[in-house]
């Protein structure tokens, strides 16, 4: 009893636990998502999965930590990639855009985080990406790449925003935004050059 079903697993217990709920937690909201179901995705049984993980809160906010510890390794990776200024924005945004692609929990799970206003979605945010947001207002502003039209930090909102409700979206994506690659939107936005082709 407890232990996990026959089949052994290249992936790590922790980590298929982990993927499991992040999958469960971007489709349902804290409430409606089951840690039985959760334990079947997972390819164990519930007290092995309570094993790792002692209670629901506790498996949702490693779920959390992990998507924003992930989120801010990939722009730490940008920022020490030493290309030129709007190299190094440029591929800030597409490090946005992309791992929202990649890992699509991130979008309902923040969105549902604004909207409940408590947790541990509203505590990263509040304790990781505003410093984070802080920091690239701060380096826009130095380089001088900052847009015309509006603020840098409404740019910087307008674009995270509407990239999480489009990712969040699901189907209906297309017909709300077009298929316009999102990226060309935050070139024209900060008059950053555009790839050839694109």
């Amino acid at each position: 009893m407890g232990r996990p079903l026959a089949d052994a697993h290249a992936v790590p217990t922790p980590q298929r636990i982990l993927d499991a709920a992040e999958r469960a937690f971007g489709v349902h909201p804290f409430a409606a998502a089951r840690l039985a179901d959760i334990a079947k995705a997972a390819e164990l049984r519930r007290p092995s999965l309570l094993y790792h993980f002692a209670t629901k809160d506790k498996l949702y906010a490693a779920v959390v930590d992990r998507l924003f510890g992930d989120l801010l390794e990939r722009f730490a990776v940008v920022g020490q990639s030493g290309g030129s200024a709007l190299e190094t924005i440029d591929a800030l945004f597409q490090a946005w855009v992309d791992f929202i692609a990649e890992r699509p929990a991130l979008a309902p799970l923040v969105l549902r985080g604004i909207i409940d206003g408590q947790g541990p979605v509203r505590e990263r945010l509040e304790g990781q990406l505003v410093p984070l947001l802080d920091q690239i207002e701060a380096y826009i502003r130095h380089v001088g790449a900052a847009p015309k039209a509006i603020s840098v930090r409404a740019a910087l909102l307008q674009i995270g925003s509407t990239t999480l409700v489009r990712a969040a979206s699901g189907p209906l994506a297309v017909p709300l935004w077009g298929d316009e690659d999102p990226m060309r939107t935050v070139r024209r936005l900060f008059d950053l050059p555009v790839p050839a082709g694109s």
